[in-house]
């Protein structure tokens, strides 16, 4: 399963699904580390969590910087900038 995706995270998955799949990571490691703390878990558990929600940021912010450093655009998926480019061409 992680070889299938880092596959899937290198071979150019669309970047939009690759910011939400870093999001959605982070934001259910944060929840899950708030109620681990809030459960009295374990102390090692709640800062892993910790620990893998930062990464998700990191990782959410490098990939944003690096995709506008290339000149994608974040918030549009590749078939709609496909579908701009073919208007602006046709003015």
């Amino acid at each position: 399963m992680i070889v299938k995706f880092r596959r899937w995270w290198g071979t150019g998955s669309p970047l939009w699904r690759r910011l939400a799949a870093t999001a959605v990571l982070g934001a259910v490691a944060f929840v899950a580390a708030q109620v681990s703390a809030l459960a009295g878990g374990d102390l090692v558990l709640t800062f892993g969590l910790a620990g893998v929600t930062v990464v998700a940021m990191i990782f959410f912010g490098f990939t944003l910087m690096m995709a506008r450093a290339r000149g994608e655009h974040a918030y549009s998926p590749g078939w709609y900038r496909r579908f701009q480019e073919q208007v602006h061409s046709a003015r």
